[in-house]
């Protein structure tokens, strides 16, 4: 038993505990004043467990059982190791004034390396005096960079204050930047504030270098969304609270795709419902377009189609040229249709006034249907229409086939 007068074992200051420390810290967290205090455990080398007030507030990813070097699901939002290469496990709580009893719990993982564990916090007015810093700094630069980010659970919203530090910055700077690392489409309420938003998604460990590049104009991004991005968390079919079969929790805790295949942007096209941004949109440094679509059928049932694609911009860029297919104009008894589903696409890079005709294969089965009086597929007779653009909502050249 001893005595410690802070939390701080790390390599860093040259106090790293032994390998396969087991040790508990207990005292009293003296609170000055009301308010919500985030605290940070800090460990490697071990797992850390922290509780205020005998309830535990929060524990490192590494879950009792597994090995070192597992994949492990970060707890909460401590995606980001500190700067010395610590797990940060950040936890936000409400605390009055006076002294609350603290935990902190450091086991063994099976890394045989050096325990380290370290106990931070952020008092409120602190964190209020950094985020008055932060406006003045994006007052007096250039360009502004806000990072955004969320845990990965299906909420629309933003976790914290992280719409109002955009728009507080946008205020005082017009050139504020947006990039997001997210999961999923976010509500984006300062959208007209901003210069720009660039969709990093969660990126991995080379993501500092490609959003980087990214923004300085060293790579041109491509990319062009795999999703439907709603104005409203209830345009989506999953969401929608007329419908709370469809919903995580079911009805009776069964869930049920009452949409049928009306599924992402299909349900948006059959709905009438405007989105912020459409499946397969994506902007670029350049500027694209497609024209001369033409369609033949071939000897498997299927079709290939032809489009002629140009950057009509000043940099060399990576054009997705869609094809999206119509559903039959007879409608058939008993047979569902999305109005418009994607049917092929590719990716071609072009230098600036450069054009090329791009050939996309259309599988069979994109003109199918399955009968079930006659158990087999089908092919509607008839009419189909063929759509090229540069995503499902930017169609700007068609043709038809028999």
């Amino acid at each position: 038993t001893s005595l410690d007068a802070t939390l701080d074992f790390t390599q860093s200051n040259g106090k790293a505990l032994p390998p396969n420390t087991t040790a508990t810290w207990t005292g009293d967290l003296t609170v000055p004043a009301a308010g919500s205090y985030w605290l940070y455990l800090q460990v490697l080398g071990g797992r850390g467990v922290i509780s205020i007030d005998g309830m535990q507030l929060g524990r490192t990813g590494a879950v009792l059982g597994t090995v070192h070097g597992d994949i492990q699901h970060s707890s909460q939002d401590n995606g980001i190791p500190t700067t010395d290469g610590l797990d940060n496990v950040r936890r936000a709580i409400d605390l009055t004034p006076g002294n609350h009893a603290i935990s902190i719990q450091l086991t063994p993982d099976t890394s045989n390396a050096p325990a380290q564990i370290r106990l931070n916090w952020i008092l409120p007015d602190v964190r209020s005096r950094r985020h008055a810093e932060a406006i003045e700094a994006a007052r007096s630069a250039h360009t502004a960079v806000v990072f955004l980010w969320t845990r990965g659970k299906p909420a629309f919203g933003l976790p914290g204050e992280q719409d109002r530090l955009v728009e507080e910055i946008a205020a005082v700077n017009p050139n504020t930047i947006v990039v997001l690392n997210t999961s999923q489409p976010v509500a984006l309420p300062w959208l007209s504030g901003v210069k720009a938003v660039l969709e990093m998604w969660w990126p991995g460990d080379e993501g500092g270098w490609a959003t980087a590049k990214l923004l300085l104009g060293q790579s041109n991004p491509g990319g062009h969304l795999p999703i439907t991005w709603a104005k409203r968390l209830e345009d989506y079919p999953a969401t929608d609270p007329q419908h709370p079969e469809r919903s995580a929790k079911g009805v009776k805790g069964l869930t049920t795709f009452s949409e049928g295949l009306l599924v992402g942007y299909r349900w948006f096209d059959a709905q009438h419902i405007e989105p912020l941004w459409s499946f397969g949109y994506g902007l670029s440094y350049t500027q694209f377009t497609l024209s001369n679509l033409a369609a033949t059928r071939d000897s498997e049932g299927g079709a290939t189609v032809t489009v002629e694609v140009r950057n009509t911009g000043s940099v060399a860029g990576d054009a997705v040229p869609q094809i999206y297919l119509d559903a039959p104009q007879q409608p058939i008894e008993g047979v569902a249709f999305a109005p418009r589903t994607l049917a092929g696409f590719d990716r071609v890079t072009l230098a600036p006034g450069e054009s090329k005709t791009v050939s996309i294969k259309v599988a069979p089965r994109a003109f199918q249907f399955w009968s079930i009086k006659d158990n087999k597929w089908d092919v509607p007779a008839g009419t189909r229409t063929l759509h090229a653009g540069l995503s499902s909502r930017d169609l700007t050249t068609e043709a038809t086939l028999q």
